[in-house]
């Protein structure tokens, strides 16, 4: 084994051409917020953990990373037939490929079909969360003092050569009233060049421990595997949360247990994953502490104040909690982590169960109304801190008892965040999984997810067979409107059969083929369902999507 530091330029210049994944790799799966963290830390020098390759000759199946980080890709499309063989040398990276995808995508590569921007003026002051840089995805080119990560990798000057030209352009741009404001952010624009190109350049950032199955028999394939099962299991997850029990002990002694009963409470489908962070956060905004969680709440005779407060208002949030998780589970039928894309969304919703604790029918579809909102449009993915502590105070000064939807949307709409569902925001293909569930849980009043079997969780389905939809392009065939839910053994034994012929049968069998295919005409006579109508059933079928998700969404 060997351990040594790389330049990301370098693993760039291999990537696809000797760097491959192996087919045993699960797809890319980081969230936007975790790309930024990562970024984030590297940008003040943090340590960002070592990579572990494995050097081949072995017939393993190489997967190429993503010139475009794209939603659920299709993995076999990125198989490289002529490095998979026996006997060609590869480099396999067997941990690592979370952080390597979000570094080349960054630096060289787009996140879907988006170049990566950072604020070259940020980093002085902590913004949320942690975070002190601001990140930025677009298609369009975006002026100072947004930079374009790529553009390093075209730009050969030094660092100080960029930052000269970055500087004058923004005394142009963005003129500063006093000398002293403008030396310094010439300074921290210089800082931030300089670690950029330190990242991409220089070889104190990333390190590699190489397994070399060639020139050791050390290690084989089994052992290799039997290696990759091990770093890839992971331990328990620690959060901030676990790393401030320890201040808590002495002033609220029963907070660590009170808390992980909670979290085992809301995960008790066991297919969500509700953190302790998330819990205490909501604590803290219920108690009027804010949104941040951070060691000098709750050390000292302040912290110490702040802990029995807590304490003291824990049986009642404890019920809020229990009804939160009713609502999860009855009302939403949320039984996935592919359904949240942000689990903050439920702290307002607690807020108003501890504040209101009977709330009408009317107001349980505006909270239903709220969540879809949030997770549709992404309202925590950026200045979580800011929008969560904003609705508590529209939460705590709301005194008609009604949940303030009206309220919260003209807050979001007032920071330029979408409110309202139209048809276009369906075509978006990381809402899939939310919408298909949505229509699912409205159509039949059951979650697809809500299965025993581990295994038979629901595979998007295409109704109309991508093999035989190849004058179509991939847009107009990867369509909601051509996506159904499948139940995972089902999906492995269904052909790609003519959906004229595979729903006739199913109909003649008895099952319920409304429920899929949401369009009356073709769910009476499923022999319609030729390729001649696929694109009238696609678009009459994504307006039926569109009437059942806007019926909860636009309340």
């Amino acid at each position: 084994m060997t351990y040594k530091p790389v330049t990301l330029a370098s693993l760039v210049a291999l990537k696809n051409r000797d760097l491959f994944l192996p087919h045993i790799q699960r797809p890319f799966v980081w969230e936007w917020d975790q790309v930024t963290k990562f970024l984030d830390s590297l940008m003040k020098g943090y340590p960002i953990q070592t990579f572990l390759t494995w050097k081949t000759r072995d017939p393993i199946k190489a997967r190429r990373f993503m010139d475009d980080v794209v939603e659920d890709p299709e993995l076999s499309d990125y198989y490289d037939k002529e490095k998979s063989q026996q006997g060609i040398e590869k480099i396999f990276v067997l941990d690592g490929q979370q952080r390597l995808q979000s570094l080349f995508s960054a630096f060289a590569g787009t996140f879907y079909g988006e170049d990566l921007y950072i604020d070259i003026t940020t980093g002085d002051t902590e913004i949320e969360d942690g975070m002190s840089y601001n990140f930025k995805r677009s298609s369009a080119s975006l002026q100072l003092p947004w930079f374009r990560l790529k553009q390093l990798s075209v730009d050969g000057r030094n660092s100080e050569d960029i930052s000269d030209e970055i500087n004058d352009r923004l005394a142009t741009l963005l003129p500063l009233p006093s000398p002293e404001e403008r030396t310094k952010r010439e300074r921290r624009v210089r800082r931030n060049m300089g670690q950029l190109t330190s990242i991409l350049r220089e070889d104190k950032h990333i390190w590699i421990e190489e397994l070399d199955g060639i020139s050791s028999n050390r290690y084989p394939y089994d052992v290799v595997l039997n290696i990759f099962v091990r770093v890839n299991s992971g331990g328990t997850k620690l959060g901030a949360a676990d790393l401030l029990f320890a201040a808590m002990k002495e002033a609220w002694a029963d907070a660590e247990q009170d808390i992980e009963q909670v979290v085992d409470n809301l995960n008790a489908s066991g297919k969500v994953e509700f953190e302790k962070d998330m819990i205490l956060r909501a604590l803290n905004l219920a108690a009027g502490l804010g949104a941040t969680i951070s060691p000098e709440l709750y050390t000292g005779s302040k912290g110490d104040a702040n802990l029995k407060t807590l304490e003291a208002n824990w049986e009642r949030a404890n019920k809020a909690f229990d009804q939160l998780r009713d609502f999860i589970y009855n009302d939403l039928k949320i039984y996935s982590n592919k359904v949240i894309r942000s689990y903050n969304a439920f702290i307002p919703m607690f807020e108003y169960f501890y504040l209101n604790p009977s709330p009408t029918p009317e107001d349980k579809q505006l909270l239903k109304s709220y969540y879809y909102k949030s997770q549709l449009f992404n309202w925590y993915a950026a200045r979580t801190n800011e929008t969560l502590e904003s609705i508590h105070h529209i939460l705590a000064k709301n005194s008609s008892g009604k949940f303030p939807l009206a309220e919260i949307k003209a807050l979001l709409a007032s920071q330029g965040r979408l409110t309202d569902l139209t048809i276009d925001n369906l075509q978006d293909a990381r809402l899939r999984y939310i919408v298909l569930n949505l229509i699912y849980v409205e159509q039949n009043s059951s979650s697809p997810f809500d299965v025993q079997y581990k295994g038979n969780e629901p595979h998007i389905d295409h109704i109309y067979p991508k093999s035989k939809l190849k004058t179509y392009s991939t847009q107009n065939v990867n369509h909601i409107g051509n996506y159904r839910f499948l139940g995972a053994t089902d999906n492995i034994k269904k052909r790609a059969e003519d959906p004229g012929a595979y729903f006739t049968r199913m109909k003649s069998s008895g099952i319920p083929i409304m429920r899929h295919l949401l369009v009356k005409a073709y769910s009476d006579d499923p022999g319609l369902l030729t390729y001649h109508n696929y694109t009238d059933f696609r678009d009459k079928r994504l307006q039926e999507i569109f009437t059942i998700c806007s019926s909860v969404v636009n309340k």
